[in-house]
């Protein structure tokens, strides 16, 4: 079994067709037919039904394709470190991005790193932190921005960025101004909730009213923010998130966001235990802390707290002294962009009958 058996095996198994397969490698189809019987012979297991429509993984296969992904990526990795050590970081990174951060950062990351690091081809996949967790444990992404702490074994996960979650309304809303609101305070508000159960904002929100032991009116779920503010512009409700993703309609008066009391979401950056990181890697993760802190600190992240390593030591890849962007944090406060209480009873705000 080689490296190559591996790449024609994973490509076999993602297009389900020997042809478009073939065509994609660019080899002959018996060639390609060849090696995955080869491949079989030596596993001793049969990993493709063929029939009139294309070639269908079994069972042993689809297990297979997870390793085998790995392997190859890990190889490419490899082959890609190898050739920095006297090059500038170059290779594909994956990077794995909750959607409510991807609106934000996604932009000036990308120009940041094209003008840096002009050889790092950056991929970015957008998905909530319980898929990217998987996808780091499995090597489908490099490095994550996850909702934290995580419990899942092989992830090594660092305090990147902690958020206000806010109550998020119409702007002509007089009910709330500025200030806190407290959750018993929402206690008979029509409430639209975005993203997981048990997860992320959904999760800090659950435990605050558990807390004090109180029901929430929640009259619709949805999966993203954008449905989410959608509904609150035509009056539906409100809704529960983090004010950077209302950025734009704060700027034009359509929505405004108030601080939850007492609820924050942690921001982890993290990757995979089980792979050495590239060069690649390690320097997006360290642009990365260095855009939040300078979107933080210059008020372009609403209601955040950057959350700064305190050690510089040299990596274990790189014998040179260099800041090591997973080190254990310090929190340092940014600036807050939305408007805060002077008085406590405007720190205990309760909603109007």
């Amino acid at each position: 079994m080689d490296l190559r058996q591996l790449r024609y095996f994973v490509t076999l198994a993602r297009q389900r067709s020997f042809g478009r397969a073939a065509e994609i490698l660019r080899i002959a189809q018996p060639a390609l037919s060849r090696q995955i019987k080869l491949l079989e012979a030596e596993l001793g297991i049969r990993l493709f039904e063929r029939t009139i429509r294309g070639a269908s993984p079994t069972a042993e296969a689809l297990q297979l394709l997870e390793r085998a992904m790995f392997i190859v990526r890990y190889a490419e990795q490899t082959k890609a470190e190898m050739q920095a050590l006297r090059q500038v970081p170059r290779g594909t990174v994956s990077l794995g991005l909750p959607p409510a951060l991807a609106q934000c950062l996604s932009v000036p990351l990308v120009r940041r790193v094209a003008n840096i690091y002009p050889e790092i081809n950056l991929r970015l996949v957008e998905e909530f932190s319980p898929s990217l967790e998987t996808k780091l444990t499995s090597g489908q992404v490099d490095l994550a921005i996850i909702n934290g702490p995580t419990s899942l074994p092989g992830i090594d996960a660092h305090p990147l960025l902690r958020e206000d979650i806010c109550v998020i309304l119409p702007f002509s809303d007089e009910r709330l101004s500025e200030g806190l609101i407290t959750v018993e305070a929402l206690a008979n508000v029509p409430l639209i909730l975005t993203g997981i159960p048990k997860f992320g904002i959904r999760l800090e929100l659950e435990i605050a009213a558990s807390r004090i032991k109180q029901d929430l009116n929640v009259i619709v779920e949805v999966e993203s923010i954008a449905v989410a503010k959608k509904l609150v512009l035509d009056g539906v409700g409100w809704t529960v998130h983090v004010a950077t993703t209302i950025k734009e309609e704060i700027a034009a008066q359509r929505l405004k966001a108030v601080v939850l009391e007492g609820c924050k979401l942690e921001r982890f950056l993290a990757t995979s235990i089980g792979r050495p990181q590239s060069r690649a890697t390690r320097v997006l993760a360290d642009s990365i802390r260095t855009l939040v802190r300078e979107l933080t600190t210059g008020g372009d992240l609403a209601n955040c707290e950057l959350i700064e390593p305190v050690e510089i030591r040299p990596s274990c890849q790189n014998s040179s002294s260099q800041t090591n962007p997973f080190e254990q944090p310090n929190a340092v406060r940014g600036k807050t962009v939305l408007a805060k209480p002077t008085s406590t009873d405007e720190n205990h705000r309760r909603m109007p009958s």
